[in-house]
């Protein structure tokens, strides 16, 4: 199999699956117990807060909050920040994951003055739009920071400076899925106005069901989940111990690891089908973007289609386009940014990893040249 939806999840590490293992067999302790500190049962949290503290450039460790991975923290600051003793409006872009745009929307219809920030053509947050939308009563402000389809990522260190500039009481959350491990992120430095901040472990070669929230001090968020008193009070339950393990080896081996890399693998894969399918959009492409990610539309042509051939013979790719009651529906991100229906119809993801080859991108080419050939010949 040629896996190359990596946006999606990744294959765990086996040095992940090693870090993870004790803790299955030998010390399944539980971590909050107060023999933890003679088993080592605590020892996952302590690394993984560690690990991701100099991954990012946080301040401490300690502002770390482990949860099941990003939706549940995106829910999180949702139903923490904005309360009824914290009227004011929130502000989103059009282009959020459905974790972030979901609860914004349930908070619209409860009566909260909830913001839209449209992008340009290449999927870049509006930032004229952003600071119109802006006010003193502003309470929250969630822009991702990396695009999940095209890639795209957004100006945190502008954003945030608008965010300072118009409503300095504002807080500044950022969905940081597909960002953490793939870009240089500096929480002391470009990044310093971000008070919170979204990751999951999966989206880097880690456990799926660990993730958590970055939170930045002097900042309190209510409670998540109350009654056992982990997490320092603010999400109660027993501690992912093997997952947590984990994910502290997925921020170590990506701070060894040069993502950057991956550029030019996706660039070499662009060229492959720009020299295939003349008529190829890449959408995006004039656009910062993360190394791995390429979201492509072949003229006439479903993307879900396209998927669905490429899995049947081994390829793993994703699509922009979701079905919805039978019906085809274009990729929202792409809607925003004006694609034409059609087009946008024809979305595909494609998302390298470290164990990505070009060998697997030119297969992939070559499997996309015989699905539209079977297309024109109407045997699809």
């Amino acid at each position: 199999m040629i896996y190359l939806d990596n946006n999606a999840t990744t294959q765990p590490s086996p040095r992940v699956v090693e870090a993870m293992l004790p803790y299955l067999t030998e010390c399944y302790f539980n971590a909050s117990a107060t023999t933890a500190s003679i088993t080592g049962a605590d020892r996952p949290r302590r690394d993984a807060a560690a690990a991701l503290a100099a991954l990012l450039n946080a301040e401490e460790p300690d502002c770390f909050i482990f949860t099941s991975g990003a939706t549940e923290s995106n829910n999180w600051v949702f139903s923490s920040v904005v309360r009824p003793a914290r009227s004011g409006s929130v502000v989103v872009s059009s282009i959020e994951h459905a974790s972030v745009s979901e609860p914004a929307a349930r908070l619209s219809h409860v009566g909260v003055d909830v913001r839209v920030v449209g992008v340009d053509q290449q999927g870049l947050v509006l930032l004229d739009a952003l600071r119109d939308q802006l006010c003193e009563d502003t309470v929250l402000v969630s822009i991702m920071a990396a695009n999940n389809e095209t890639g795209v990522l957004q100006p945190v260190r502008e954003v945030g400076q608008l965010i300072r500039e118009r409503c300095p009481a504002a807080i500044f959350h950022t969905d940081a899925t597909q960002a953490v491990g793939k870009v240089e992120i500096d929480l002391q430095g470009d990044w310093k106005d971000v008070d919170l901040l979204s990751f999951s472990g999966h989206k880097i070669h880690g456990p799926k069901g660990i993730g958590g929230l970055y939170l930045r001090q002097g900042l309190e968020l209510a409670p998540m989940i109350v009654g056992g008193g982990q997490e320092q009070g603010r999400r109660s339950g027993t501690i992912n111990t093997p997952g947590l393990a984990g994910l502290a080896m997925a921020a170590i081996e990506a701070r060894e690891f040069q993502f950057s890399a991956l550029g030019g693998l996706r660039d070499a894969f662009e060229e492959l089908l720009l020299v295939a399918f003349p008529d190829a959009v890449i959408h995006s492409g004039g656009a910062p973007r993360l190394p791995n990610t390429s979201f492509c539309s072949l003229a006439g042509v479903h993307g879900e289609d396209l998927m669905e051939r490429l899995s049947i013979g081994g390829i793993i790719v994703g699509v922009g386009a979701a079905c919805s009651s039978g019906a085809m529906r274009p990729s929202k991100t792409l809607q925003s940014m004006g694609i034409p229906y059609d087009v946008a119809l024809g979305g595909l993801r494609i998302s390298c990893s470290r164990y990505s080859s070009l060998e697997d991108v030119a297969t992939l080419v070559e499997a996309l040249k015989a699905i539209a050939g079977e297309v024109a010949n109407g045997r699809m």
